[in-house]
């Protein structure tokens, strides 16, 4: 009986359908594939923000909040609405720093400037008008309540240090008068 094809003793591994190219079949899970993946890094790279860490980057602009939407964070640093901003050109102490008040006796001065700004915005709307961000990538800007500059009058209170030229004469009329952390007329260090 004569063969009209060779015996196979091995069969391969997969299995031959007839008219199905598996080829072709691989060659388009392949660009489906890599499609997928190029959307899916278009969609982070633009539909989330590029800080993962909690906060967004903001766009130098203004962000504004009714009083209810406030929520003073330290001396010199507010958060209205999912925004944190910095006061622009202040620095007040931490909370839980100490400072010699005017008898020689420590007092928590992080906690009196961080009274002191929320004194400053309660009952207010706050408008911030940002300038870009600080060291921390925190945005930072110019604040206003009730028509109040709060970062100029944080400063004039004596409840923060001037860190632009534009606030030295308020810090030094607040040392003159021995007001907020000039009380005993130490330079407080924070």
């Amino acid at each position: 009986m004569p063969l009209q094809r060779p015996r196979r003793i091995f069969r391969g591994s997969h299995f031959a359908v007839p008219g199905f190219r598996f080829g072709a079949l691989l060659h388009r899970g392949l660009l489906a594939g890599l499609a997928c993946v190029g959307i899916g890094g278009v969609v982070l790279l633009f539909g989330l923000p590029s800080d993962l860490f909690g906060r967004a980057p903001v766009a130098p602009g203004a962000v504004m909040a009714e009083p209810q939407q406030v929520a003073v964070v330290d001396g010199a640093t507010l958060r209205l609405l999912d925004t944190v901003v910095r006061l622009n050109g202040v620095a007040a102490p931490a909370r839980g720093r100490t400072c010699a008040d005017g008898q020689g006796a420590g007092y928590d001065c992080g906690a009196a400037a961080s009274a002191a700004l929320a004194e400053l915005v309660r009952d207010h709307r706050v408008a911030c008008q940002l300038n870009g961000h600080d060291g921390a990538g925190l945005a930072q800007g110019v604040c206003e309540a009730g028509g109040t500059e709060l970062n100029r009058a944080l400063v004039a209170a004596g409840w923060a240090r001037a860190d632009i030229p534009g606030l030295d004469a308020a810090e030094a009329t607040a040392r003159a008068g021995r007001l907020g952390l000039w009380r005993n007329g130490a330079d407080p260090t924070f």
